[in-house]
């Protein structure tokens, strides 16, 4: 396992896809906040203006947004990871050693949450950057409530990467991968569900998808949103985590 993840953990921090994508993410995310300052209106979000808002109110905004580029970024990288291993046969080389199936998916989830992370990271430098430049104020605001929502959110990305690594484990194909990673991104699933719940008036699923649950502004004071974003983010990373793993280890390699 750990022989896997440093080969896994080389690739990732060799590769020069992963730094672009960081640094176009980061610039457009400054951009992004130059454009809201530029065409900013009163009354908008509720009647509070972006200029007014803390951290935390901020990233509710951005994450609201669809599609999600945060997620597209995600995806792209999932989808590429995985990929550019299976597609240069390289994962031959260890596969067939006993457990070493199961134990590259889990290093590929691993990897995947890092990545995650560095957009985090990435995110929250340019908000600051942002805001600090074209808003003249980068307040933090709570700084409990803001730990709990990027935790929150930082989990539920990690479980949009694992679906997405799922994916690609199944179909094998870039293309197929990315395309469905933009579909999800674009939250068309969620909000079909959503329209055929408000036409059959009996059920109510939308709230527990995973990009439904990103997209939907929390209060991350009360417990129940506290509990239902880490339910959410913890039931779709065990799910897919064990899809993975298991098509992995019924795969035929040949």
């Amino acid at each position: 396992m750990i022989n896997i993840f440093k080969m896994d953990f080389h690739r990732f921090k060799t590769n020069k896809m992963i730094y672009i994508l960081l640094l176009i993410f980061f610039a457009f995310q400054i951009f992004g906040i130059y454009m809201q300052k530029k065409y900013e209106q009163p009354g908008e979000n509720g009647g509070m203006l972006i200029s007014t808002m803390n951290e935390s109110q901020f990233i509710q905004v951005i994450m609201a947004q669809t599609p999600s580029w945060m997620l597209v970024y995600i995806a792209v990288f999932s989808v590429y990871f995985y990929m550019s291993e299976y597609s240069c046969g390289f994962y031959k080389n260890y596969i067939a050693m006993k457990n070493a199936r199961m134990y590259s998916v889990i290093s590929k989830i691993l990897i995947t949450g890092l990545f995650t992370l560095f957009m985090f990271i990435v995110m929250f430098a340019a908000d600051m950057i942002g805001r600090s430049l074209f808003f003249d104020q980068a307040a933090l605001g709570d700084g409990g409530y803001l730990a709990k929502l990027l935790i929150g959110q930082f989990l539920l990305h990690w479980a949009f990467s694992i679906v997405i690594l799922c994916i690609s484990i199944i179909s094998k194909s870039l293309i197929a991968s990315i395309v469905v990673g933009f579909v999800l991104s674009l939250n068309v699933f969620g909000m079909v569900i959503s329209a055929l719940e408000s036409l059959i008036g009996q059920v109510n699923l939308s709230p527990f998808l995973l990009v439904n649950t990103i997209v939907s502004p929390r209060d991350f004071h009360h417990i129940n949103d506290l509990v239902h974003v880490a339910g959410v983010a913890i039931v779709f990373i065990l799910i897919f985590s064990f899809i993975a793993v298991r098509y992995k280890i019924k795969e035929d390699l040949r």
